[in-house]
């Protein structure tokens, strides 16, 4: 009977400590590779529209600068590309001579309106990918940038490294600037490019689920390493081909002079119009809506 009753005792330690284990590990996977809901629900008590040190109220990249953070190679999303064919684009048809200017970081100050002036002489559209909290900052050259006829794509609110982030992370970067976009412009914007490029699987699954196309480049001007105008158009030229979408930058870090983009945009544009290449923007360009 002693024997028993020792052995049940056993028994239900083991149960009772096998249970905590469990709930433990439970815990563990809920918080590591928990459901981008779950995250979210974290991100919603965390303040991260809290007032920053702006210097002239431009709101800074949290991931760094691009000649910090990003190779002067590109990110090779092709495996990526390939594996999701309808959600990842990073280039049009190579058969028609058309091409896509986009400008990522905006808007800036100092050199959004530069670009915006070179693309008014031309008459040219193009695409811009803005940061939440710049546009928020500067909502009446977000406002230019829509009612000049742009395409506005979404790059984060705050420009974070995201694949070193959580889904609820991108989550809250993509709805809060979404929600900015929207109240200045009236359009929820589809177009997603994420910031220096860095993208994996879990992401594009979570942007595809959510309405949104992501896009990429195959042609990198190199403007954020500031070569001056000249390097910035022979970079562009040298590698343009039909179909190509053309990464250059309106803004940046704040200590970086991006006035040799601007420079740069006529040169390019006067060039490739000569040679006959349509301007297009980055939904026509790929066969997508703007909006959600």
């Amino acid at each position: 009977m002693v024997r028993l009753i020792k052995l049940n005792y056993t028994i239900v330690i083991f149960a009772i400590m096998l249970c905590i284990s469990l709930v433990g590990c439970q815990y563990f996977n809920q918080h590591e590779n928990g459901n981008p809901q779950d995250q979210l629900d974290e991100f919603e008590h965390t303040t991260y529209e809290q007032e920053r040190d702006l210097p002239d109220k431009q709101p800074q990249l949290e991931g760094g600068s691009e000649r910090d953070v990003r190779k002067p190679h590109p990110v090779s999303n092709n495996i990526l590309q390939k594996e999701f064919p309808n959600a990842l684009f990073l280039n049009g048809s190579p058969s028609t001579n058309q091409v896509a200017l986009t400008f990522d970081d905006g808007p800036d100050i100092r050199f959004t309106p530069q670009v915006l002036d070179v693309l008014a002489k031309h008459d040219v559209k193009a695409t811009f990918f803005l940061i939440g909290a710049r546009a928020k900052e500067h909502n009446e050259i977000t406002k230019r940038i829509h009612d000049e006829g742009h395409v506005i794509g979404n790059h984060t609110y705050w420009h974070p490294n995201l694949p070193k982030e959580g889904l609820g992370r991108l989550h809250w970067e993509l709805t809060q600037t979404e929600q900015v976009i929207e109240d200045i412009t009236g359009i929820k914007p589809r177009l997603f490019r994420s910031p220096y490029g860095a993208l994996n699987e879990e992401m594009i699954k979570m942007l595809e689920e959510k309405g949104n196309t992501v896009i990429g480049w195959n042609v990198d001007s190199l403007d954020w390493k500031q070569p001056g105008e000249d390097v910035v158009a022979d970079n562009v030229l040298s590698n343009v081909g039909f179909g190509s979408i053309i990464l250059m930058h309106d803004g940046g870090d704040w200590t970086m002079d991006l006035s040799g983009t601007a420079q740069a945009l006529d040169k390019i544009i006067t060039k490739l119009k000569n040679d006959g290449t349509e301007f297009v923007t980055v939904p026509e360009l790929v066969g997508v809506p703007e909006a959600k």
